[in-house]
């Protein structure tokens, strides 16, 4: 492998990372305009499509009964197509739920469609069959599309079930997510409207002709066709839905891939040479992080892997205690530190790439204590940890996303896919 190219390649990435990271903290700074609500409304239809999710439907259907609505608050479950006991935990909340749709498994969209055909209030919203929203949340989030021309609206998402060990990474990574839509919304270039809970206009959705049955990502798809009706997409900061993710190794790899392959039919299908934020900022800095991962994830595997065999293997050594800190190095922020006193120290080289690589991972993990303070509101040992070996995380995302390049060619992908089986 020539290793030239590979460090023009790195250069060039990180150039634009750093950038990338850059432009949000500019966002970050960018003063937020302060709109009077023109409108209150007085209705909204909670949509809730359950496929397996027999271990937290009652817990969310409970949350959505107690939640704060000044109106008519109907609520809509889609079973779709269920196999566990969903069915029969959804039946015996009937007296809470004003309709119940039981449908074969034709997917998210289809659901989400099927309760729109029999909503007729203003609003409504989509809540995951996982998701548990706060008291105050669907309120909150309904009063920001009472703000000029936002025709959808979402809020901080939290992971519920952080008992679990990889839970601790995906928390994490759903506040930080939190904290870029917030940030790109200032610009109206968020395009992610997330399932565990977001509001939409009524009229607005329906005009557009629902859901989308094509790709894994619906909650982007519905966001970006928004903007494009020219109307905006608002966020609320100060309430939050708790999610529960997958864990299991079979179940993490399912959702892992459908992020991913739901990302790459978004780009192909929605990519386009415009003037709209979405689509000199929010589409460029998607597509950027797509390729950053599969490129990066490619060298430092190769560069893993050929260091391992260096200088263990071709010495008869398959695992000792110098190899496991070789491996806590690679995938902890434990190894950028020691790499940075060596540079301090004058044994490791400060050349462009390393200084740019110092530079981007200093300003990123900011973001995440940003992420943290402003939403969970103290740091936890819990966060500590999670941070310290975030490499670890990131390293298994980018495998992912490698492994997924072969959506970019698969143009009949329907939303459709298997959960909790």
């Amino acid at each position: 492998m020539n290793i030239e190219p590979i460090n023009a390649i790195t250069l060039l990435i990180q150039v634009i990372f750093s950038l990338v990271l850059l432009s949000y903290f500019f966002l970050i700074l960018y003063p937020e305009k302060r709109e009077k609500k023109k409108k209150r409304f007085s209705s909204i239809t909670v949509i809730v499509p359950v496929h397996n999710e027999e271990k937290y439907i009652a817990g969310c259907i409970n949350s959505i009964k107690e939640a704060e609505f000044n109106g008519k608050k109907k609520i809509i479950v889609v079973n779709d197509g269920s196999t566990d006991k969903s069915s029969e935990i959804i039946n015996s909340m009937k007296k809470d739920i004003d309709i119940i749709i039981n449908m074969p498994h034709k997917g998210k969209a289809n659901a989400i469609n099927k309760a729109l055909e029999k909503t007729d209030t203003e609003l409504f919203a989509v809540v995951d069959g996982d998701s548990v929203i706060k008291k105050d949340a669907l309120q909150k989030v309904s009063d920001e599309l009472g703000k000029k021309n936002v025709a959808a609206a979402t809020t901080v998402v939290k992971v519920k079930n952080t008992n679990k060990i990889v839970c601790l990474w995906l928390h994490l990574e759903q506040l930080y997510n939190s904290l870029i839509r917030e940030i790109q919304t200032k610009i109206n270039a968020n395009i992610t409207t997330p399932g565990p809970l977001s509001v939409y206009r009524t009229e607005t959705v329906k005009k557009l002709g629902g859901f989308s049955k094509k790709g894994y990502a619906e909650d982007v798809d519905i966001a970006v066709r928004i903007i494009r009706d020219k109307k905006k997409i608002g966020f609320v900061s100060n309430t939050y839905v708790y999610t529960n993710m997958p864990y299991t190794p079979k179940e993490f790899s399912r959702q892992r891939l459908r992020f991913c392959q739901g990302v790459i039919n978004i780009i192909s299908r929605h990519l386009r040479l415009n003037t709209m934020a979405i689509d000199i900022y929010t589409f460029p800095i998607l597509l950027f992080s797509y390729f950053q991962a599969v490129i990066m994830g490619s060298i430092m595997s190769y560069k893993i892997i050929h260091d391992y065999i260096v200088y263990f293997i071709d010495k008869g050594i398959i695992f000792n205690i110098h190899s496991l800190v070789f491996l806590v190095e690679w995938f902890s922020a434990i190894g950028f530190f020691h790499w940075v006193i060596k540079i301090i120290r004058g044994s490791e080289p400060l050349t462009v790439i390393a200084f740019l690589s110092i530079i981007s991972t200093l300003m990123t993990f900011p973001l995440f204590f940003i992420a943290i303070i402003k939403y969970d509101k103290k740091i936890t040992l819990k966060h500590i940890f999670a941070l310290v070996f975030m490499n670890a995380f990131w390293f298994v995302v980018m495998m992912f996303q490698i492994v997924s390049f072969p959506e970019f060619f698969n143009k009949k992908r329907k939303n459709i896919w298997k959960k909790n089986e």
